[in-house]
């Protein structure tokens, strides 16, 4: 799957790079909500996410390659600890149990700008992406005479798929302003789902 994927990318931009195409880059800034389900972590954030891209123009349609940092996303919450102390004797504690997310990612996109003949061109897109999520989790519990913490750290990679729409505006030659929204399905990790919904703005280069 990883070597189709990175195959796939590969090969679109050197189809591109060879016909008569122009290259741009971007700059993004996003504000996004990372929602997160599963294994009784739930997380709910809104976050600034900026995003740098390089890619290709070919006719009406952009292939480009993307990095997009989303940031930490953390939840808090009581939970409870049942064992033993040293004796034998059952100890119930309670404490605070406090779990950190971080997502960055890598994406290829294909957009298809709609030519209306027009400076404004909307667009529509799918986006592919390898991400990384670094999970930590913290737990400390005490009655003030016995004590119990737990700590687990969890890095994992994760592919995922999304969508696209915006409206791109040239407003002087080789350079556009973009405004846009996406969804990312950015994975699945231990039991945790994890998707992005976000509007970002933009300005585009063409060289």
């Amino acid at each position: 799957m990883k070597k189709s994927l990175l195959a796939l990318a590969i090969g679109a931009l050197a189809v591109v790079s060879t016909a008569n195409a122009n290259w741009y880059v971007q700059g993004d800034l996003g504000y996004s909500k990372i929602k997160s389900s599963g294994d009784d972590t739930n997380f709910s954030k809104n976050k600034f996410t900026p995003s740098l891209t390089v890619g290709y123009k070919l006719s009406n349609t952009r292939f480009a390659l993307d990095y997009t940092y989303y940031g930490k996303s953390s939840h808090s919450e009581l939970s409870s600890y049942d064992g033993a102390d040293l004796t034998g004797a059952h100890i119930h504690l309670t404490g605070p149990e406090k779990s950190e997310l971080k997502l960055n990612s890598f994406g290829f996109s294909a957009i298809y700008d709609i030519d209306l003949n027009s400076p404004i061109v909307p667009y529509i897109g799918a986006r592919l992406s390898y991400n990384t999520f670094k999970f930590d989790r913290h737990f400390y519990a005490t009655n003030g005479t016995d004590s119990y913490s737990e700590s687990n750290s969890l890095k994992e990679h994760k592919f995922g798929y999304g969508v696209l729409a915006g409206v791109s505006y040239n407003f002087a030659p080789n350079w556009a302003v973009n405004g846009g929204i996406e969804y990312n399905r950015l994975g699945k990790f231990n039991d945790v789902k994890v998707n992005q919904y976000g509007a970002k703005v933009g300005l585009r280069y063409e060289f």
